[in-house]
């Protein structure tokens, strides 16, 4: 997920007010991806969405309901975005295009820190896990998922269980993004890119019989 630009600070004050919601959700998703749920600051989103804290508890009444929000108004409108993005095609064309535009989405700057929250911290956080589960993972496991079926429908993959087919393609993506923005000298990853996780993942799904050379 892409860190929000900031306008500066002479700029930031004169804003109207109806702008504030979106300016301080925002702030908010480079916050939580910057310091995590448990350390990020009501105060230091206020500074950089150019708002002061008690403007924040005007639009939002917690840490956690600001969280929500921002998946709400944000990272699902961003999902259902891609999902046009899939219109058209056959399911192979269609996994192809959902591959490469999340490995563009995961170039982004602060992308490795969000799916880093995402993975390992929201589990400290059973309300917001299941919120985040049912808000974003589900719809978007539907969406692939269904793309899966018609791929096996009409011949393009090999029979398999599609939710189970999701999981294990998102996990390479993910899992690449952090073992590249990995700390721990010998465990951070050379960049493969998008070309060669295509070609894995539809090499493994191809119709069972299919000659490997395809």
């Amino acid at each position: 997920m892409s860190s929000p630009s900031y306008s500066s600070p002479d700029t930031r004050w004169r804003r109207l007010p109806e702008e504030r919601p979106h300016q301080i959700l925002e702030a908010a998703i480079a916050e939580f991806g910057e310091h995590g749920i448990g350390g990020a600051r009501l105060e230091r989103i206020a500074s950089r969405a150019g708002v002061s804290k008690g403007t924040i508890y005007l639009y939002f009444a917690s840490k956690e309901a600001l969280f929500r929000e921002v998946v709400r108004q944000v990272v699902v409108p961003r999902m259902r975005e891609v999902e046009r993005k899939l219109e058209g095609g056959t399911p192979r064309e269609q996994l192809e295009r959902y591959i490469r535009i999340q490995w563009a989405h995961f170039e982004h700057p602060g992308a490795a820190a969000w799916v880093r929250l995402v993975l390992t911290e929201l589990n400290g956080y059973p309300d917001l896990a299941a919120f985040y589960h049912a808000e974003a993972i589900s719809k978007s496991n539907e969406v692939v998922g269904a793309i899966l079926r018609r791929g096996m429908a009409n011949g393009d993959f090999r029979k398999m269980d599609p939710l189970a087919a999701v999981s294990m393609i998102k996990a390479i993506a993910l899992m690449h993004v952090l073992w590249s923005h990995s700390p721990v000298p010998g465990v951070r990853a050379r960049h493969t890119g998008a070309d060669a996780i295509v070609d894995f993942v539809l090499h493994a799904l191809r119709p069972d019989g299919e000659k490997a050379s395809r």
